[in-house]
């Protein structure tokens, strides 16, 4: 591109060329390939309630979750790669598994992980009744059983059974060698062999599972895991042992010694631990879901609260409470749901930052039975947390599906901030009282539900939080985020860790532990020590605005109403500004666009300011209806630096894109003009307006012409404005 320089001539009447400016691509994402399904399958894209089949609405999580949503735009999981550490999966449900052949042997979907360690020989990730139960299968079906239409154990009937959440993902399973039955904590006295967990070779499976050699090349992005029991000797109601209560009873009484080390002893005389091989594959980026419990309590077991006693956790660990979707759930007048339901077994807790509820009441899915002393495929209600935990899971798959551009924890973020909130809240006692804004979009996690239900109704439309800065690099891909768009949860998060900071202080004095622990400090005090400074520092690294910086290839369009606090950077590709949007704008690389309203300065330091969305643009734009248009406005100031760029399209005299400004001009880069159309000699086309003007731009002072599209065009900056009269 070749723009105007100073050291042209000056004189009033004397002519620069200027070459046309290209706009940016507005090629949104090519659309996801087709669902695979069944022949006659009424859904339809676009179209969400011709997905809620008889087979669809046999699991009862399915319209909690907004599942049909998430297919009425395309996603059900194709090309994802799920991890499950559970029971085993029985290999016989070969439908469900991805065969629609009804001679096919073995699942194309579903894949054994062998995993060994300790003294656990080779062990495959399907089910073997000789140690195994239903749980995984059940568990797994939730998460990616086909949607084909009918029954396994009725192939050609008309019966249609469940299907997955995301029934078009591949399944990785890792067995646990054990029953739902294993205990996952401290082991009482009268622990048998098969509640005894080889913490060994549990380690190494969820290595195997993360390190598995996939079908597509692609990485297992998340685990979900939702085996085990809690032993009796455990109780997480409070953080520590209440006066009275036995020694173990307090959720950080049990995360001291689930978190044990390896090479150090635990009280049960073992030197290895299960959790760390799974903190370990988080630390690699991979996200781990575990559920919460059963139990009722106020907090979530100690393995799904890592994230709170581990905080460089958040991000890559999460836990799932469970919702009862016959409590308390209601409807939309389309058929969709507004509240998921109630909120029921463990909750969130100390947590509640990394948690979710989700569908946890009469769940069917698959299951197997023992025939004649043969393993026969068949389907099942259950309840509990384990039931939730796989929709959630599944869930953010799709997610991931939505979004391929976003890192894990984006993904993952997406799904937070855009749950819907259920019908229950706590009152200052803890108890369960009615939510008086159920059916909203979670503002601010509490303790009873954490960020609540996902909806994938709207997390399909991109993030509704910005939870710190959020740097996006769209890799070539185009896309749009519909929702409006906060920050107030981590702005309410200050407030929360100053009380929590304080709290911490007055402990560090009371303990004299102000210069460090002293040298005779006992294991409580160490671990208790190592958790506080581990949140101070978590703490004094948070940010508690959110901020927004596009990079790569692709245009980003922001439809919504944003209202975040921080900057937003542009550093490369576009960023379409439609709806409204709060904070500054930085572009130092790519192109910032849209026919949308800044509320604060655009400083153009080193990229383009592209003012309009164009009719292509708009075009491609179809989760939200919007119109082309030619004006950006800000209610701040526009700054184009030396190295910045402001281009303009005209396609005729009352046609051409601009920039309106409550600020002041400060112009010192080049100007582009793109002349698509026929202007008439004396129209006036005023590209930019505001306050008062410093500047002129590159090689353009007062009265410069300029030749663009075959029209002389001469340029003023008088009367608050940029302007360009047409000339003969």
């Amino acid at each position: 591109m070749i723009s105007v320089k100073a050291g042209l001539v000056a004189a009033s009447t004397a002519m620069a060329c200027v070459v046309a400016a290209q706009p940016a691509s507005a090629q949104l994402s090519a659309p996801p390939a087709p669902i695979q399904s069944y022949a006659g399958d009424p859904g339809r894209p676009g179209d969400p309630a011709s997905w809620r089949t008889p087979e669809f609405l046999r699991d009862n999580g399915m319209l909690s979750i907004g599942a049909e949503f998430a297919y009425a735009a395309g996603y059900s999981g194709s090309g994802m790669n799920i991890g499950i550490v559970d029971s085993g999966v029985f290999a016989g449900h070969v439908r469900e598994h991805g065969s629609l052949a009804t001679d096919y042997a073995v699942g194309d979907r579903y894949f054994s992980v062998e995993a060994q360690g300790g003294e656990t020989g080779p062990t495959p990730g399907f089910y073997d009744p000789a140690f195994n139960d239903l749980h995984g299968t059940h568990v797994s079906g939730t998460v990616g059983a086909s949607r084909d239409g009918v029954g396994e154990t009725t192939p050609a009937g008309p019966e249609a059974n469940m299907h997955g959440v995301a029934f078009n993902s591949d399944v990785f399973v890792g067995n646990t060698h054990k029953t739902d039955g294993v205990f996952y904590g401290l082991l009482p006295a009268t622990a048998t062999l098969a509640q005894t967990p080889d913490n060994a070779y549990l380690e190494n499976v969820y290595r195997a599972v993360n390190a598995a050699k996939t079908e597509n090349g692609r990485p297992i992005r998340l685990i979900t895991s939702s085996w085990g029991s809690q032993p009796a000797t455990e109780n997480y109601n409070t953080y520590d042992p209440p006066p009275g209560a036995p020694d173990g009873f307090g959720l950080n009484t049990a995360w001291r010694f689930l978190s044990t080390p390896d090479g150090v002893a635990d009280p049960n005389g073992k030197t290895e631990h299960w959790l760390n091989g799974a903190i370990e594959v988080a630390r690699t980026g991979t996200i781990l879901q575990f559920t919460a419990g059963n139990s009722g309590y106020a907090n979530p077991t100690p393995r799904g609260a890592a994230p709170y006693f581990l905080p460089d956790l958040e991000g890559r660990w999460y836990t799932t409470s469970g919702i009862n979707p016959n409590i308390g759930r209601t409807f939309n007048p389309d058929g969709s749901v507004l509240v998921p339901g109630t909120q029921e077994f463990n909750q969130c807790g100390v947590a509640k930052w990394s948690c979710v509820t989700a569908p946890s009441r009469g769940i069917n899915s698959t299951t197997v039975q023992l025939v004649g002393g043969l393993p026969q495929p068949r389907y099942g209600s259950a309840s509990g947390t384990s039931m939730a935990g796989p929709h959630s899971a599944a869930a953010l798959t799709l997610v991931m599906q939505r979004f391929p551009y976003m890192t894990n924890e984006q993904a993952l973020y997406t799904m937070f901030t855009t749950g819907r909130q259920n019908a229950t809240v706590s009152d200052a006692s803890g108890a369960a009282v009615p939510n008086p804004t159920a059916g909203q979009i979670v503002q601010v996690p509490d303790r009873r539900n954490g960020w609540h239900t996902p909806s994938l109704r709207e997390a399909v439309r991109g993030p509704g939080q910005l939870l710190g800065p959020f740097d996006v690099d769209t890799r070539g891909y185009s896309d749009v985020w519909s929702n409006d768009i906060s920050d107030v949860a981590i702005r309410g998060r200050r407030q929360e860790d100053a009380g929590e900071a304080a709290a911490w202080l007055e402990t560090e004095r009371a303990k004299g532990w102000t210069q460090g622990l002293p040298p005779d400090a006992s294991d409580v005090d160490k671990s208790d020590y190592a958790i506080g400074t581990r949140r101070a520092k978590a703490r004094d690294a948070r940010v508690y605005e959110g901020s927004l910086t596009k990079r790569g290839e692709g245009t980003l369009f922001l439809t919504g109403k944003d209202g975040w606090h921080g900057e937003t950077r542009v550093l490369g590709g576009k960023l379409s500004v439609v709806g409204t949007h709060a904070s500054p704008i930085e572009v130092s690389g790519g192109t910032l666009g849209g026919s949308g309203e800044v509320g604060d300065d655009i400083v153009v330091a080193g990229g383009v300011l592209q003012p309009g969305l164009a009719p292509g643009e708009a075009a491609r734009i179809t989760d939200v209806q919007v119109a082309p248009g030619n004006v950006l406005t800000t209610g701040g100031k526009v700054v184009v630096a030396k190295r910045g760029r402001v281009a303009v399209t005209i396609r005729g005299d009352r046609d051409y894109t601009s920039v309106q400004a409550a600020g002041d001009l400060a112009l010192d880069g080049d100007l582009t003009l793109d002349v698509r159309g026929p202007v008439q000699p004396g129209a006036v086309l005023t590209i930019m307006r505001g306050g008062a003007i410093s500047g002129r731009f590159e090689g353009m002072p007062e009265g410069r012409v300029v030749r663009a599209g075959g029209h002389l065009l001469r340029v003023s900056y008088r009367n608050r404005s940029v302007s360009l009269t047409v000339m003969r």
